[in-house]
């Protein structure tokens, strides 16, 4: 059976990602030279066109905050705490009881895949065809222009700093195997949009109190990798927003929406104050 349900609007998010400590998205290289660096972060190619080499357009590698990264690590802490369950019903009102069935045992250890409980609407439902639409669409996070300044003027070369890290030997005492990996300094900052589907029947307050609870729990875990040595403490900050809506078949912008905005205020205030909207009216 296909999903029936009208689309009723677009929420977009604009979200700030600081670094407050190292930051290590791993990234994928070919080679690995003799005395080179063990493991990259994650980049993409940015051209200036101030510099030319050889006559044409200068192409640097910047770190950059794949948007799967930021959903899978999201996901993973939430379904710590939602223990992801399917029903016969797509009410999720807690005032009423429904009758609950856990997950297969041989599933454990995968994302959920019901394709009915609150995490697979947001997420998707792993493996599953014929479900729900995914309602959170997360972009790449790119670096803020004054982040890519704070990585020229105290970086060296490139814009990552390298960590080099041993394992002690306990019985002589000696540093062995060194390993050198590439971070994202502190204090970087990076840009993006996470944008919510809503569709008829949809809880929003819900939908928001869920995301609200993923960045706090992000904040108090950590993105990428070496999380247990300290890298990737991360602070997560909404900045504005843009609501569009449906109305009589068109894609209209409502931002100034009451719902939207009351909704909005009662879990990310910062977004909505008293007398004032901080929206985006062209993203």
């Amino acid at each position: 059976m296909g999903f029936d349900k009208l689309l009723e609007g677009v929420l977009k998010l604009k979200v700030i990602i600081r670094a407050k400590t190292g930051l290590h998205i791993g990234g994928a290289k070919e080679n690995v030279e003799i005395g080179g660096i063990d493991n990259i972060v994650e980049k993409l190619k940015v051209f200036f066109t101030a510099e030319k080499v050889n006559g044409k357009d200068k192409f640097l590698d910047v770190p950059y905050i794949p948007g799967s990264s930021l959903k899978g690590k999201m996901r993973s802490l939430l379904e710590w705490i939602e223990k992801p369950q399917y029903s016969d019903t797509n009410n999720f009102d807690n005032t009423k009881p429904v009758a609950l069935a856990p997950r297969k045992e041989d599933k454990r250890g995968q994302p959920c895949g019901c394709g009915k409980c609150k995490i697979c609407k947001l997420f998707g439902a792993h493996q599953a065809q014929g479900q729900e639409p995914v309602r959170l669409r997360f972009d790449d996070f790119y670096p803020t222009c004054d982040t890519i300044k704070l990585w020229e003027n105290t970086l060296d070369s490139g814009y990552v700093e390298i960590k080099v890290e041993n394992m002690i030997n306990r019985i002589k005492g000696v540093a062995e195997n060194p390993r050198h990996t590439e971070r994202v300094i502190a204090g970087s900052e990076f840009e993006g949009y996470i944008t919510l589907r809503i569709f008829e029947g949809d809880n929003l307050d819900q939908f928001l109190e869920t995301l609200k609870t993923g960045f706090e729990m992000l904040e108090d875990d950590y993105l990428g990798g070496s999380g247990s040595r300290g890298y990737g403490r991360v602070e997560i900050k909404l900045v504005e927003y843009e609501y569009k809506k449906i109305d009589n078949g068109k894609y209209v912008n409502a931002s100034e929406d009451s719902e939207i905005k009351k909704a909005l205020k009662g879990v990310f205030p910062e977004l909505v104050n008293e007398g004032e909207v901080q929206n985006a009216q062209a993203l």
